[in-house]
């Protein structure tokens, strides 16, 4: 499935891409095309180094009549049409590079890369060799031995393939409620024949500006045989508002368990843990099992489902404690040529609370649908959106207003990620939340408005 970014690693390897030698099989350069169309050429290029080779074939196949024979043209519709899924096509662009220079690396790279894609071995381990021969530089010998590995079906590409990916994300912004509170003065009470009673101010919305930092880390790695993977990641987030620290919050997240992947179907069990620090106090522990199961229907298209158990505790209010479990489905579209997936899943479950002298009204039911999607503008420019709304019944009565509590929370996001180079990138971001509750005290609205400044580290 290509719902994630298409990757030019199912080619040839991105750091290969417009370097615009000859892997020291010759002196030749590719020759330039016209000036008419050298801005889509370039362009092209562009999405290929961006990992949207769909994108870059849908630029490229229509200039096949005019520009076929120029090996530039040929080398970057081979690679893009191998992107896309089109083999076939990536084949006959190569080979008519390698037909006005036989000595041309790359392309003789990527008709070996062709052929693997046909599953034509031996013509693909014909190319290998032609180029190994020829004492290539250190990078792509390491590239040959790797496609000679994928070839063989042996496991000794197995440490190449360990990943390991992280990040750090520095912020900063406004909110409008960074209490989650409501924003009236007072309000009337029925356990008191509706007395109307004022709210202090903590009680009331309060605004302020934040700074936001987060560190987040990902790696996997093969065991066993190739079907298994061992995974792991952690999050760090911490958010310190300008008007007062009282609600400060620091969050640590870690995820540890194994992916099992078999043809379109892909089974993952993890272990989970979470601390949520809520003004300098430890405010809430969570450990629970994730589980997950993923279905590849197409290129296109994925579906998968979700269960989820654990075990909430909260130290300064522990009749609070509750088991939460969720389960859910989702449904993953790719569209225009890889450049934009949308999504839409639902979801529901319910909390119970741990310890017998809790009050029902502790304890709740709740289901929800959120759809959204991602749309890749340009090379640089990503788009980001997403809307959600969760229903909740909770059991018994609220006491001071002699009536069950139900809401429903509404959110959505807005945002684009900027990307200043390959490492550095900028990511403001709207955030709108609003609950409405039959409990007037629980009513609230939410402005936040951020801008992040990320770095990819590895």
């Amino acid at each position: 499935m290509k719902i994630k970014r298409t990757g030019i690693g199912q080619c040839i390897p991105s750091w290969l891409i417009g370097i615009g030698f000859s892997l020291a099989l010759g002196t030749h350069a590719m020759a330039q095309t016209t000036s008419t169309h050298q801005a889509t050429v370039n362009q092209a290029l562009e999405w290929i180094n961006a990992g949207q080779a769909g994108t870059a074939f849908q630029l490229l196949a229509p200039l096949e009549n005019e520009l076929a024979g120029q090996p530039e043209y040929d080398y970057l519709l081979g690679q893009s049409a191998l992107g896309a899924g089109e083999a076939t096509r990536a084949a006959f662009a190569f080979e008519r590079c390698l037909s006005v220079n036989s000595l041309n690396g790359l392309c003789r790279l990527g008709m070996a890369r062709a052929h693997m894609a046909l599953t034509e071995v031996d013509s693909a381990r014909l190319e290998l060799s032609t180029i190994a021969q020829s004492a290539p530089p250190t990078e792509v010998e390491q590239v040959i031995t790797d496609y000679l590995d994928e070839l063989s079906g042996t496991e000794s590409g197995h440490n190449r393939d360990t990943r390991l990916r992280a990040y750090v994300q520095l912020g900063i912004g406004y909110d409008s409620n960074i209490n989650t509170a409501p924003s009236e003065s007072s309000m009337a009470i029925p356990l008191f024949n509706d007395l109307v009673m004022g709210l202090s101010r903590e009680g009331r919305s309060r605004e302020s500006g934040f700074n936001q930092a987060a560190f987040n880390v990902r790696y996997s790695t093969p065991m066993g045989n190739g079907n298994w993977r061992f995974v792991a990641d952690g999050n760090l987030a911490a958010t310190g508002n300008w008007a007062t620290h009282r609600y400060n919050t620091a969050v640590t997240d870690i995820g540890v368990g194994a992916t099992y992947k078999a043809y379109r179907h892909q089974f993952t069990g993890k272990v989970l843990g979470q601390n949520y620090n809520l003004g300098g106090h430890n405010y809430r522990n969570m450990v629970g099992v994730l589980g997950q199961y993923a279905y590849t229907v197409s290129d296109q298209a994925e579906f998968s489902g979700f269960l989820q158990a654990s075990q909430m505790r909260y130290p300064d209010m522990r009749l609070r404690d509750t088991y939460r479990y969720t389960g859910g489905v989702s449904w993953a579209q790719a569209l225009a040529a890889n450049r934009a997936v949308t999504y839409a899943s639902v979801y529901g479950g319910w909390e119970d609370t741990i310890r017998s002298k809790a009050p029902d009204n502790y304890q709740h039911k709740f289901a929800g649908l959120r759809i959204g999607g991602m749309y890749m503008a340009t090379p640089r420019l990503q788009l980001e959106a997403g809307v959600g709304a969760e229903r909740r019944r909770y059991d018994g009565q609220e006491i001071l207003f002699l009536r069950r509590r139900t809401e429903t929370a509404y959110d959505g996001y807005l945002g684009f990620n900027y990307s200043l180079n390959r490492k550095l990138s900028v990511r403001p971001q709207y955030r709108y939340a609003k609950t409405d509750s039959s409990i007037p005290l629980n009513d609230y609205q939410r402005h936040t408005f951020m801008v992040n400044l990320r770095y990819e580290l590895f």
